[in-house]
């Protein structure tokens, strides 16, 4: 088992990577691409065993004074565990080249006891601040609209055909204003009481760099003024929620339901099978949690977060600052 540095294209990489059943957008060229302009340098690795790749791994790297270096793999390598042992993490300490390294991953890949165990063994640890919940669901698009339908709960069908009665005007948003989407996000944030969603420059990097892979769906009242909107990251067969936010009105006239529901129609269309919800935090945000529950998606664990640290102590003092200051 060796890991060699990618030289391919973008396309080559993409269908690579959608070979893998773990595959996420996370881990897909662009991703690095969007990363790269928030100072990140994307590293592209390629497991093989004999000829044949059997892992996967985009690490984005920052290096930072005192030769401190982090290395952070959003969506997790992909592909056979056993394979993310010490090889890997002694590849990613040669490329990055700094003295003091700490490295986490996120892995998409469904929690099994054996993966623990095998992470366990090569060195991985849990991070005692983890950044999620670990927790998504999953819904299927590609069911039909009354099979859609029937796996709702009775609450959340009950509530689309409230939005519906109010004739929203839902529909493709396909030259999106992000002006427009920073003053929704601004309201909800605001009626909310929530801290920031997300960035101005992130939205114009993630729509720029996705384009025909970033599906947006707007919902209108009669008078054209915006009242939600929801997007979703497309890649292959699978797609993941990226944007959401609805205004005071829109929760009145439950568009956000108008807004899923189209959406989903659309990634139907686009011939998606699976949709990651983009993770759940029951406990502390329970209100987005039931919504997405409703719509009859199901709970999915994942093998979440793990890190390596080099020497060891750097995990404590990377745990700290993630604690104070987050990490994107």
């Amino acid at each position: 088992m060796t890991w060699q540095v990618w030289s391919g294209t973008e396309v080559a990489w993409d269908a690579l990577l959608c070979g893998f059943h773990d595959y996420s957008v996370y881990q897909s060229y662009r991703w690095g691409e969007h990363k790269a302009r928030f100072g990140w340098r994307p590293i592209r690795l390629v497991g093989q065993n004999g000829h044949a790749v059997t892992s996967m791994v985009q690490v984005l790297v920052k290096l930072y004074p005192l030769s401190i270096g982090v290395a952070w793999i959003p969506g997790g390598p992909v592909g056979d565990v056993a394979h993310w042992d010490a090889g890997l993490q002694g590849k990613i300490s040669d490329i990055v080249g700094a003295r003091l390294l700490y490295c986490r991953f996120n892995s998409m890949k469904p929690l099994l006891s054996d993966d623990v165990l095998t992470l366990s063994s090569s060195g991985w640890r849990r991070p005692s601040y983890p950044l999620l919940s670990g927790l998504s669901l999953v819904y299927q698009p590609a069911l039909r609209e009354a099979e859609s339908l029937k796996q709702c709960s009775a609450n959340w069908r009950h509530n689309l055909r409230r939005s519906e009665k109010r004739n929203p005007r839902v529909y493709l948003w396909k030259n999106p204003d992000v002006d427009e989407m920073i003053r929704v996000y601004d309201l909800m944030q605001h009626y909310k009481k929530l801290p920031p969603q997300t960035t101005r420059e992130e939205i114009e990097s993630m729509i720029k760099i996705f384009h025909d892979e970033c599906v947006l769906v707007r919902c209108d009242d009669k008078d054209g003024n915006m009242l939600a909107f929801r997007g979703a990251l497309i890649n292959g067969e699978k797609a993941w929620d990226i944007f959401a936010a609805t205004t005071p009105s829109g929760r009145n006239v439950y568009a956000s339901h108008a807004s899923f529901w189209e959406l989903m129609r659309l990634c139907r269309e686009r011939n998606v099978h699976w949709y990651d919800m983009g993770g759940v935090d029951p406990v502390n945000n329970p209100g987005v949690y039931d919504f997405k529950r409703g719509t009859g998606a199901k709970n999915l664990e994942y093998l979440g977060e793990w890190e390596y640290s080099r020497p060891f102590f750097m995990s404590s003092v990377a745990n700290y600052v993630i604690s104070r200051k987050g990490y994107s």
